[in-house]
């Protein structure tokens, strides 16, 4: 699966009103039988895969202008699910023969990604659980992070279980942890539960 950095809107063709998107709720999975590339128009998709014990490993997310594909490796099941309500629309091989540009600026925005995923791997590699979940909500912070008067607030509502999947922790590790930085007035929740990162 690649994962591609922000596609600048300019280099499509079509209008808003003219885009073909499909809707996915929050929690589906998107379904990546069809051969092209997802691009994402709004929401949050968590990306991962099913390594050969069952296991699930996440290695990113693709936010809005954001691409990926199921094409490099048929062997490994790959799975694609809606953090958020999501919008997504597949350019088929078909439409990237007539707008080659695109295809241009998916593989000169691929490096980017590779190092994000290569943070992620680093990330999960730390010993310390406490510094593991930190060097993810500051990971997040760069990748979904809106600006607020408390500081940067997450647009998506992660799930103390999501980020313990994520750093290979235990839910009950994770709530605990998330309290320690509240008390260090490091994070706060906002009234919907989405975390808010005030420290620098």
């Amino acid at each position: 699966m690649l994962l591609t950095d922000r596609l600048t809107p300019s280099i499509y063709p079509e209008k808003e009103s003219e885009l073909l998107l499909e809707f996915y709720e929050k929690g589906a999975e998107i379904s990546l039988l069809n051969t092209g590339i997802w691009q994402v128009y709004r929401g949050v998709v968590q990306l991962s895969k099913i390594d050969v014990s069952g296991k699930e490993i996440i290695f990113g997310w693709a936010t809005p202008n954001h691409a990926f594909d199921n094409s490099i490796d048929n062997s490994v099941i790959y799975r694609a699910q809606a953090l958020s309500d999501v919008y997504i629309r597949c350019l088929t091989p078909q439409y990237l023969k007539i707008y080659p540009q695109v295809i241009t600026e998916l593989i000169a925005k691929l490096s980017y990604h590779l190092l994000k995923t290569e943070q992620l791997l680093t990330i999960t590699a730390i010993k310390r659980v406490e510094e593991r979940l930190w060097e993810l909500l500051v990971m997040l912070k760069e990748e979904m992070g809106d600006p607020v008067v408390e500081g940067t607030r997450l647009t998506v509502r992660f799930t103390h279980q999501n980020l313990a999947n994520v750093i290979g922790a235990t839910r009950v590790t994770v709530t605990r942890i998330l309290g320690e930085f509240q008390t260090k007035k490091w994070i706060e929740f906002d009234s919907d539960r989405h975390i808010i990162i005030k420290k620098q």
